[in-house]
């Protein structure tokens, strides 16, 4: 069986790597395709408060925080959900069995770094190759690290990337 952790967002990168797969994998029997939507890591802001020496103001910071945590997660989770609907709609069109479509969102609370996130996603599903898009960037932009699809190309022990730019 093939199975195929694709990794999605909101982005014409995005879409063209779904295009893809969508044509690779339609109307063939024994695919799993996983769809995977790596959540942003919560703000530095919105971890932790700097807190108050009154502790009836120290509730108070920390009820605002837990607040403002549970909104931006919301406005993610609503994101995350859109993205894999699409990706979703985008596999079924080009002919992939609905029932072989998996999705997963990760948590913004994880430590990991996210081609880390992907690369467990991928061995948690027993994904065989990781799918991923791709745009052009500057070589300035290349170095903080390099794009995610690069990071894999790096790190991905025993697993086929695709890059599809």
């Amino acid at each position: 069986m093939l199975k195929v952790l694709v990794v999605v967002d909101a982005t014409d990168a995005s879409r063209r790597a779904l295009q893809y797969v969508g044509r690779v994998l339609a109307r063939r029997d024994a695919v799993d395709c996983h769809l995977a939507y790596i959540a942003p890591k919560l703000p530095p802001e919105l971890l932790e408060s700097g807190g108050s020496e009154l502790s009836e103001r120290e509730e108070q910071i920390e009820s605002d925080l837990r607040a403002e945590q549970r909104r931006w997660t919301a406005v993610t989770d609503r994101r995350a959900e859109l993205a894999l609907r699409a990706a979703r709609a985008t596999l079924e069109r080009a002919g992939v069995a609905a029932s072989s479509i998996h999705t997963y969102t990760s948590s913004p609370l994880d430590a990991e770094r996210t081609v880390d996130e992907v690369l467990l996603l991928a061995r948690d599903g027993a994904c065989g190759t990781v799918v991923v898009g791709h745009r052009a960037h500057s070589w300035f932009r290349g170095l903080g690290g390099g794009h995610l699809a690069e990071q894999l190309v790096r790190s991905a022990k025993g697993l086929a990337v695709w890059v599809i730019d």
